[in-house]
């Protein structure tokens, strides 16, 4: 089973993806993490959302981020562990380095 999820980023950029899965179920955690995400920032409400992906130093973990292109916020999501799914941490505000950058 298939399931096809549209999202628009901001005015500019909409998203496509595709999950797959044995039943509806195994399908909808996979495409959780897009569902679940209501196209505005959870800091400024703004709806000018771009996406970023990092990896960790330490262990090469990927994270994919929500940001706000208005206030910095941001929301990350990553695969578990199991490949199973994906998880959806809440948003936080903009990282600021020590130093003020």
């Amino acid at each position: 089973m298939d399931l096809k999820v549209k999202m628009q980023l901001n005015p500019a950029t909409e998203i496509e993806a595709v999950f797959s899965g044995p039943d509806l179920q195994d399908v909808i955690r996979g495409a959780g993490v897009l569902l679940d995400f209501d196209g505005k920032c959870g800091m400024c409400d703004s709806k000018n959302i771009t996406l970023q992906t990092r990896i960790t130093k330490d262990k090469g973990y990927k994270y994919t981020e929500f940001t706000c292109q208005d206030c910095g916020g941001r929301r990350s999501f990553g695969k578990y562990q199991d490949a199973t799914g994906y998880f959806l941490k809440p948003w936080e505000e903009k990282y600021e380095a020590e130093g003020g950058k």
